[in-house]
């Protein structure tokens, strides 16, 4: 840190990327954005999908259903009837909402339901939502860890801020890289993120980029404005499905042949989330 006045002193040119991830955005080669791949065949044997979700065949666009009525003691125990295959996946889509209940109940349900239309409907185009910017915003101003990227910024600011001629020298840029390099980047894996929406919506960021926007500095303090850019795929790849965790759940078995069996192929997208953040620091 220098503390002298450096006539020599080069000073940072702003905005200035501090941090990228090596995942690239734009990612469309990456496993978990692979649609209408998979034969059913496939999908039974390889991954053990002979049933999606009860009442609902997509394999022979049939559906079950119990009859009702006051003579339902008289007709056949289950009746089964036959769909067109839109109107299948139209059923599968509508139970995809279902069965999201309880992993987004609390706060973020209307984004989750937003990404399931947008799977539906959206052709694969990327995906965009002021509730999803405020949230990513949220993330990293409320982490106060000593894993926080911002808190870390502002930590490599304040140790390097030549204040003899007010600015932050260009021999120091690497200093932000190399202290990123061992943070947790902003994503959405709190306890509370697996019932209110975020955490099935985005949970961990695919690619990530950090720059500073401006930095001014004067004789008592500075002040930095820092811009997160983030990025994830709402895709399944073969993993996802093969988990302990999520294989025997509806909802990902319902995800998943939606976007992998080569009959219905809807397409995965990028879903992109950013946040602009100003803080100020004082001489010490």
């Amino acid at each position: 840190m220098s503390s002298g006045l450096n006539l020599t002193c080069t000073p940072l040119s702003f905005p200035f990327t501090v941090y990228r991830t090596k995942n690239k955005m734009n990612d469309y080669h990456a496993y978990d954005m692979r649609h209408g791949d998979l034969s059913e065949f496939q999908l039974k044997e390889h991954f053990g999908l002979h049933q999606i979700v009860e009442g609902v065949n997509p394999y022979t666009n049939e559906i079950s259903r119990y009859p009702v009525g006051n003579y339902s003691f008289a007709r056949p125990a289950i009746i089964t009837e036959t769909r067109s295959r839109e109107e299948i996946a139209q059923m599968l889509f509508d139970q995809f909402r279902q069965y999201s209940a309880p992993v987004s109940f609390m706060g973020y349900r209307k984004l989750f339901i937003s990404l399931i239309n947008h799977l539906q409907t959206g052709d694969g185009e990327p995906f965009y939502d002021d509730l999803l910017n405020t949230a990513y915003h949220k993330q990293i101003v409320s982490d106060t860890t000593e894993n926080s990227s911002l808190l870390t910024i502002k930590n490599v600011i304040e140790s390097n801020i030549d204040w003899g001629v007010s600015v932050y020298p260009d021999q120091y840029k690497d200093e932000f890289n190399q202290k990123l390099s061992g943070v947790i980047l902003p994503k959405f894996n709190l306890w509370i993120d697996r019932v209110n929406g975020l955490g099935i919506s985005v949970h961990d960021i695919y690619a990530t980029h950090i720059t500073i926007q401006s930095l001014t500095v004067d004789q008592d303090g500075y002040t930095a404005i820092v811009h997160y850019q983030g990025q994830d795929h709402f895709g399944l790849d073969d993993k996802d499905i093969m988990s302990q965790l999520y294989h025997n759940l509806p909802i990902f078995r319902i995800w998943f042949i939606l976007q992998r069996w080569e009959k219905f192929g809807y397409k995965p997208f990028v879903t992109n989330m950013e946040a602009t953040i100003e803080f100020k620091g004082r001489r010490k």
